[in-house]
């Protein structure tokens, strides 16, 4: 299998860099993630490996890393607009992923992008419960919400954005999460839960 030369996955992975930082530093100003920055993101993505794999190695190259950039952005764009359906996720957070996808051309940069985002989001909720003073009122509502699970009351929680809501700007930790993951593709390290992979 042909492999992208070093200096193309480094071009890759400042654009993932670039795009993550900038989209996390306009979510903590703002609480959104503009189309302005993840549209032209996903198509950079998407024409920049097809066309690295044509100038460099050839239209079998090329076709190989259309399909590995459309596959790295649907594995970002899919599970997320199920986030965005059931669980409030921002849409712009989705775009996002699929930028992930698309830039890396890599469904495990995705997934590895995703947990830690994951952790790093999970860490800022918590710091977020303890400077709003909200840590009480927060776990009676995820309590609240498991009890009700199957039945036909919804709990009542605030606005995203409102009084107390312990917002987290999830775009940042997906700027932290790209980051090690690109990291870890760039320099050929494994992930703990890819090394369960056959």
């Amino acid at each position: 299998m042909w492999e992208a030369p070093i200096w193309v996955n480094g071009i890759a992975f400042a654009a993932l860099l670039g795009v993550t930082i900038a989209a996390g530093v306009i979510d903590l100003r703002t609480g959104k993630v503009p189309n302005r920055l993840t549209y032209p993101a996903v198509l950079a993505g998407l024409v920049f490996w097809p066309a690295v794999g044509l100038a460099l190695g050839g239209e079998g190259e090329a076709l190989s890393l259309t399909g590995a950039a459309w596959l790295g952005m649907l594995a970002g764009l899919i599970p997320f607009a199920v986030l965005v359906l059931t669980a409030g996720l921002g849409g712009g957070d989705m775009k996002l992923m699929a930028a992930v996808g698309a830039i890396s051309a890599s469904w495990e940069v995705v997934l590895s992008t995703t947990v830690y985002a994951l952790i790093v989001a999970v860490g800022m909720a918590v710091v977020v419960m303890v400077r709003q003073r909200i840590v009480k009122q927060t776990l009676g509502r995820i309590l609240a919400a498991a009890f009700l699970v199957g039945s036909r009351t919804k709990p009542r929680f605030p606005e995203p954005g409102g009084k107390n809501s312990g917002g987290v700007a999830f775009a940042a930790a997906v700027a932290v999460g790209a980051a090690v993951a690109g990291a870890e593709q760039l320099l050929g390290w494994d992930s703990p839960w890819r090394g369960f992979s056959p």
